[in-house]
């Protein structure tokens, strides 16, 4: 398999390894680190129950994979990427970042 290929891949899981985010799992703990930033927010928090604290989570996270799959379509789009020093190939597996991304995020292959 050619470096590029590899590096494409390798882009491609590192991006679906980054993409949990950190506000979501505050929300759903129920707290932001204690700084003065934060009280506000902490107060809110303390009046969800878990399950609304919960959904206020899968919202955020699904609000942050979705900025993530935005910029794949921008950058598929418009650029070309050098990661780690390689050029990667445009859509080596006939198919965007984006829908790269997504298909790695929930569990699939990369295809043969």
């Amino acid at each position: 398999m050619s470096t590029e290929l590899e590096s494409y891949k390798s882009f491609i899981d590192d991006v679906v390894g980054i993409k949990k985010s950190a506000i979501s799992t505050w929300v759903e703990k129920g707290s932001f680190p204690e700084v003065p930033d934060n009280i506000k927010r902490n107060e809110i928090l303390s009046t969800l129950s878990n399950e609304q604290r919960t959904e206020l989570a899968k919202i955020i996270q699904e609000s942050n994979e979705s900025g993530i799959h935005d910029l794949l379509v921008l950058l598929n789009d418009n650029a070309s990427i050098e990661y780690k020093g390689v050029k990667l190939p445009k859509e080596p597996f006939d198919t965007d970042l984006n829908f790269d991304f997504v298909a790695r995020s929930e569990g699939d292959s990369w295809p043969k």
